[in-house]
Parts: structure tokens; C-alpha cells; sequence
């Protein structure tokens, strides 16, 4: 898929049940902005293998993103793999081992230890996330997050310029140029 005109991106959301109400706040605010979620409490029905649907979620091309809800319980059952994020990781993991330059799995920080340090599971700790854990800063972490879903980031990178004709000449004179930027300062 198209990374350049995202009209509707489509995450699919993992988490550990101990933030669900948070998970699903930022769930229906994504889905609010236009952003298509996949979440087990909407999508998975009584009767559905819950395995089957976590591996087609993480493992479907129309998926742009898949949101790793990181908080303590998260970080531990990954790491121990263990329960339904422990069966996830093991889906996860290889993809974000397997390719250094993805941009598909995003954590994303719901909770801090006592010393800021961010619970994150070990397969995913030297990744960039983004930072939901404050209240300061949830907002701006927030519009950061809905910007990489749309692949509109706050600063872009300009179009790369011209070599400047000057250094085509076999010899410079500068004298004139650094007058002018006295004068320009003020120096004489």
C-alpha cells in the first residue's frame, strides 16, 4: 500500500486488557478522525478464535499500523510471552526483527515506572514511540501519532536544491561577498 496518499489509514490496536477503557478512548478518537480501527472489543465476536483473529489482524496488507499499547502488564506478558499479548509478541517480534527499517508496529506508551522509564516490551524498546503516558502531553503526542497514521508529519524535509554556480568557477573571489555581509552587519 501507498505510503504517500493515505485517504483512510487502518490500524489494528494490541493491548493488555488492564488499559482497556483508556485503549478504547483512543480507539473511538481515532476512529472519530478518520481512522479506520480494528480492536477485539469491536471486532471479535463470542465464537471467533482469538489467535486466528490477532494473526490476520497483524499479518493483513490493508493494515497500515499496528498500535502496541505498552504499559507494565503489557511489557511483562510480552516479555514472559505469556496470555494473548504473549501470543501476539510471538506474531509481532519477527516482523520488527526481521526489518530494522519498519514503520508498520508503533508503540505506543500508556505508563511509565517510578524513574519516567517507559514500559515497553523488550522486542520493541529501541523503536521511537509515541508517549500517551502524560497529560501534558498527550496532546501533542496525540496529533504526532495521527500524523504518522496519515504520513503528514509536522516537519517535512524541503526539496533538495541546486549546487550553487560559483563552484563551477576555477577561481573565487569572496571579497566582495564578505563586504557585502559587513555591511550587512554593520562593520566597516
Amino acid at each position: 500500500m501507498s505510503q504517500e496518499n493515505i485517504t483512510t489509514p487502518k490500524v489494528f490496536i494490541s493491548y493488555s486488557w488492564t488499559v482497556q477503557e483508556k485503549t478504547v478512548e483512543l480507539a473511538n478518537r481515532l476512529l472519530a478522525n478518520g481512522v479506520e480501527v480494528i480492536i477485539d472489543v469491536y471486532d471479535l465476536k463470542d465464537g471467533q478464535d482469538k489467535y486466528v483473529f490477532m494473526e490476520k489482524s497483524v499479518n493483513d496488507q490493508t493494515v497500515n499500523h499496528v498500535l502496541i499499547i505498552c504499559d507494565k502488564t503489557y511489557a511483562e506478558k510480552a516479555n514472559s510471552r505469556n496470555g494473548g499479548v504473549g501470543d501476539e509478541t510471538v506474531i509481532i517480534s519477527p516482523e520488527i526483527y526481521g526489518n530494522v527499517e519498519q514503520t508498520k508496529f508503533i508503540p505506543v506508551i500508556f505508563e511509565k515506572d517510578d524513574s519516567g522509564k517507559a514500559y515497553c516490551p523488550v522486542y520493541i524498546k529501541s523503536r521511537i514511540y509515541v508517549d500517551l503516558s502524560d497529560d501534558n502531553t498527550y496532546e501533542s503526542e496525540y496529533e504526532k501519532l495521527l500524523r504518522d497514521l496519515y504520513h503528514k508529519p509536522l516537519f517535512q524535509k524541503p526539496a533538495l536544491g541546486r549546487k550553487p554556480e560559483w563552484l563551477e568557477t576555477e577561481t573565487i573571489d569572496l571579497s566582495a561577498i564578505r563586504d557585502g555581509i559587513k555591511q550587512l552587519k554593520g562593520i566597516t
